[in-house]
């Protein structure tokens, strides 16, 4: 009898499959370079950022917004300028964080696609909370000034 016990428990649990990560996602894929390589999937819900020395990770797969450098000025100060969605996951405000420069000076300004101005503020402080919440998802432009000469351009997209 302790026999076919014994059976029927290894076929149960031979027929029992156990899944780390399970979900049903809209698209994704593998990126590869000489750093390293990460997996991503579009269809989830962010759920944790990790940041380090050399750069910052979101896991999880689908955020509010798309953060993109844009340009590369020839002659940029010597601010280590950021923009994030914080906290994240958030729909709402992003983040404009200035390290290392006098802030005085500066300016930010929002376009949409089509390059038409959204909003213009003067930077006060070194940490900056741009409202979102009542644009539309699209793409967006966010633009450093320091008087008339670009310093940094970011494409936000958000969803």
């Amino acid at each position: 009898m302790r026999k076919i016990y014994a059976i029927f428990l290894l076929f149960v649990l031979s027929g029992t499959a156990v899944f780390a990560q399970n979900a049903v996602t809209a698209s994704g894929g593998n990126a590869n370079g000489g750093s390293g390589s990460v997996s991503y999937t579009v269809g989830q819900t962010f759920y944790s950022a990790n940041e380090g020395t050399s750069g910052q990770v979101s896991e999880g797969v689908q955020q509010a917004y798309e953060i993109y450098d844009v340009t590369e000025v020839q002659n940029p100060i010597s601010a280590n300028i950021s923009l994030s969605a914080f906290p994240n996951p958030t729909s709402d405000f992003l983040t404009l964080r200035i390290d290392g420069e006098s802030i005085s000076g500066l300016d930010c300004a929002m376009y949409d696609i089509s390059g038409k101005e959204i909003m213009q503020m003067r930077i006060a402080s070194s940490e900056t909370s741009i409202d979102m919440q009542s644009l539309p998802s699209s793409t967006y432009f966010v633009r450093v000034t320091k008087g008339k000469n670009e310093v940094k351009t970011f494409k936000v997209v958000k969803n």
